[in-house]
């Protein structure tokens, strides 16, 4: 596993950002020197996998959200090969990225494809692979669509054959929770933590039939992006915590260290620590 990031030297908090979530406040005050001095401290933060930081060009358009890079694409496990899907963003702004991922990208010789369908879909936000890549849990509801997965599933059939993966579709219910990365927080293999008002309780049981009642752990805590956190070795890394009882109970239920690191300047665009970090896969 490679995580990959993009530096965050054209995140902004725009206009046109108003209203996509609840978390985006286009009046908030951010500092330019903080939020680079953040995103150098979560890169830091990553010592158990190799991590790699990509520059951007010289970006002709507004680039305020490409930091959040767990959206610039989804890594296709089990093929052979590293192989990025990219994505297809909802909003106009974010469509200006793909240019620049692309060559992100290719400075790193990460091959890519593109997204094949006309729904959005954003990456790995939207994602979350278990069991080795032989089963996947999407969401919809607020980015991406029911016919999103539908694409993504005749796509797999296309590149997987008999062996595709077996896809769990589940809607999101607030849109404090609009990608799933936020909704849920994959630890193991076949293993997850959600919040509870994230999904319904039928969405819920549906997930515990798909990796087994005993491998799902829910949490009811007003900190929505608690679970937008990323495995890293013996470390679970995650935002500042704003509830005092959780750092123990996410110890107690993941088995690993939590490491909190301060991205409060980028949760004013609504995202944190998962957001801003790509998971590249081997291949195998």
């Amino acid at each position: 596993m490679i995580r990959v990031f993009i530096d965050a030297s054209t995140f902004k908090v725009l206009p046109i950002q108003h209203d996509e979530n609840p978390y985006v406040d286009i009046h908030s005050h951010y500092s330019k020197h903080k939020c680079i001095k953040q995103h150098e401290n979560l890169v830091r933060s990553f010592t158990a996998s190799p991590s790699i930081e990509c520059k951007l060009p010289r970006p002709i358009h507004p680039l305020s959200d490409i930091v959040f890079c767990a959206n610039a694409g989804l890594s296709l496990p089990r093929l052979g090969r590293p192989l990025l899907l990219l994505p297809n963003m909802k909003y106009k702004h974010r469509q200006h990225e793909l240019p620049y991922l692309k060559r992100c990208f290719e400075s790193i010789q990460l091959e890519t494809m593109e997204y094949p369908g006309k729904e959005p879909f954003e990456g790995q936000a939207e994602l979350k692979w278990f069991h080795g890549g032989r089963k996947a849990v999407c969401g919809y509801g607020f980015r991406s669509t029911k016919k999103t997965y539908t694409e993504l599933d005749q796509l797999f059939q296309t590149l997987y054959g008999n062996e595709k993966p077996e896809l769990l579709v589940i809607r999101l219910l607030s849109p404090m929770y609009y990608h799933l990365d936020i909704a849920m927080l994959e630890y193991d293999d076949n293993r997850c933590i959600v919040h509870r008002r994230a999904i319904s309780a039928a969405s819920l049981r549906k997930l515990e039939q798909f990796l087994g009642k005993d491998h799902v752990d829910v949490i009811d805590t007003p900190d929505s992006f608690c679970l937008n956190a990323v495995v890293d070795g013996a470390h679970l890394i995650t935002h500042k915590l704003t509830d005092p009882h959780l750092s123990s109970k996410l110890e107690s239920i993941t088995g690993r260290t939590v490491k909190q690191v301060d991205v409060s300047e980028f949760e004013k665009s609504g995202g944190a620590v998962r957001c801003m970090t790509l998971d590249i896969h081997a291949g195998v």
